[in-house]
């Protein structure tokens, strides 16, 4: 939505994209980049934002089009890069604290909640939760890396 001149705009074409994602996500295929996919049909929506705005002076052009698409691309792999990573990260935590990471982030389980169940303050879980987060930026930090110092 970078390409637009202005926010009304960027949230018409986010609004009609969303609805397009929503009318063909039958035709998304599980296995796939889903991230791609979604860039995919907001570009068309912006390509049919465009052919109606094009009697607009303020227009951009293609050459401007191209290059943050460029730069839309190269977010949207960093993007899976780290996901990616992520993923990896979390099958190399220890049972108990993958399963603290899921009931916090994926769950959305207050800290009071969890730390009754686990008979802990609150402040023992946040710590522990604060040291598992550090873990998996580092996790992530060094696989990113890797990747690099490979590519």
């Amino acid at each position: 939505m970078k390409r637009l001149a202005n926010h009304e705009q960027a949230a018409e074409v986010l609004q009609k994209t969303n609805l397009a994602i929503c009318e063909n996500a039958a035709r998304y295929t599980p296995d796939s980049n889903f991230s791609a996919w979604a860039f995919t049909v907001a570009r068309f929506q912006l390509l049919a934002w465009r052919t109606t705005a094009s009697r607009n002076r303020l227009v951009f052009t293609d050459s401007l089009h191209e290059t943050i698409d460029n730069a839309s691309d190269a977010t949207a792999t960093a993007h899976d890069d780290h996901v990616l990573a992520l993923r990896d990260c979390l099958t190399k935590l220890k049972h108990d604290d993958l399963r603290l990471i899921q009931q916090r982030y994926r769950d959305a389980t207050a800290l009071a909640d969890l730390a009754k169940a686990l008979q802990k303050s609150v402040d023992a879980i946040g710590m522990r939760l604060s040291r598992l987060r550090r873990q998996l930026a580092d996790c992530i930090r060094n696989k990113l890396q890797a990747q690099l110092a490979e590519d």
